[in-house]
């Protein structure tokens, strides 16, 4: 009866895993990840397909530095929350990469001046949503006029990513070891009790030539303990997975976004489509995406929240300064898209925008795959 069970639990544990139907039924209960987010878990992100630089020929090129951010702290103290120790930085490497950094403080004719009047990040619950809204100043050091004023505002969701297939893999992963060691170890007891020690005592000549008596047998209460110790061990190791997997929902550092060890606080990278920078999944769009799946420990998923928001700001704040300064954008196109590219070309040429490539070696290097291998004979 207890190997049935033991049987029953294992197969409940593999059907999770393997069989699709119950997968498409457990996508519909509360808590677990929906289908939609399921899909958009495995999409990757899209491509960069344009660039904000600005020129020579441009007024603000190497000639801005930040003056001052008000409606911010200086860090974050009892919940991660959006602040300067995080946004600084973000705002010094977007002023770099643009080409508006100042190579010196006497190239440095323009300030930048930044004022939050809204700043709400979540760091309570399951799905952290934020927004901002913030006033981006560009003054003329030399008049002290403005060049530049406008409000910008950003917004994302950091979903918690409910059960999914990788649990049940780390549930079947951390149980099947167990299982297998448990039932290896009791077959080779029995094989030892059962086999050898038979052959042991009803073999004279081969203890006279080892030299040694009979060993006695075990009794049923022994074998009994045995089997026992067996089913308690393999009986754990099949629920513990599971159980550590319902233990990790049931942690609340999931749900409330503790700052427990600010010496150790790391700024993420603020920019680009790249998922390890972006550091959210499902945020197709780069920083101009509204949702993404974040993690489940929630000051880490605060941390991704407010990073996103902040670097949504940066980002329409340099679309928006790029338009008031007749600024075009640098558009990536491929270099295997000849056609294309040229038709591009051209089109830039008239638009008096930039056109660049992706790296053109990857297509000219021989490619020494022959194809997939098919066996055409019947």
């Amino acid at each position: 009866m207890k190997h049935l069970v033991l049987a029953a639990a294992l197969l409940t544990l593999g059907a999770c895993a393997n069989h699709q139907p119950t997968k498409n039924g457990m996508m519909g209960l509360p808590g677990f990840m929906n289908e939609t987010q399921t899909i958009e878990r495995q999409r990757p992100t899209l491509p960069v397909t344009h660039y904000i630089r600005w020129g020579q020929q441009d007024r603000l090129m190497h000639g801005l530095e930040l003056d001052y951010i008000s409606g911010m702290s200086q860090r974050d103290y009892l919940f991660e929350e959006p602040n300067q120790g995080l946004f600084r930085p973000m705002v010094a490497s977007a002023l770099a990469d643009s080409g508006l950094e100042a190579k010196t403080a006497a190239g440095a004719r323009y300030a930048l001046q930044i004022e939050f009047q809204d700043l709400d990040s979540d760091a309570f619950g399951r799905h952290f949503a934020g927004k901002t809204s913030a006033t981006y100043r560009v003054v003329d050091r030399r008049t002290g006029a403005a060049i530049y004023e406008n409000v910008i505002r950003s917004n994302f969701i950091a979903e918690y990513p409910g059960l999914n297939e990788e649990d049940a893999s780390f549930a079947y992963n951390v149980s099947a070891p167990g299982v297998i060691a448990s039932t290896a170890a009791f077959g080779a007891f029995g094989l030892y009790e059962g086999g050898l020690l038979e052959v042991w005592n009803n073999n004279v000549k081969l203890r006279n030539f080892f030299g040694g008596d009979t060993v006695d047998e075990l009794s049923q209460a022994e074998w009994n303990d045995a089997y026992q110790g067996y089913v308690w061990t393999a009986g754990v190791s099949a629920l513990s997975g599971p159980a550590l997997v319902a233990l990790g929902q049931m942690n609340p550092l999931n749900y409330v976004s503790l700052q427990v060890d600010p010496a150790n606080y790391l700024p993420l990278p603020w920019s680009g489509n790249d998922e390890k920078q972006m550091s959210t999944r499902a945020a197709r769009q780069g920083n101009l995406s509204t949702v993404g799946q974040g993690s489940r420990n929630a000051r880490t998923r605060a941390r991704q929240l407010n990073t996103h928001i902040l670097a949504q700001s940066l980002t329409y704040f340099l679309l928006d300064l790029a338009e008031s300064e007749d600024v075009r954008l640098t558009q990536l196109v491929a270099c295997k898209d000849a056609d294309y590219s040229a038709a591009e070309l051209v089109r830039a040429v008239r638009m008096k925008t930039k056109l660049i490539t992706d790296d053109c070696l990857q297509y000219t290097r021989k490619d020494t795959t022959r194809g997939v291998p098919i066996t055409a004979y019947k």
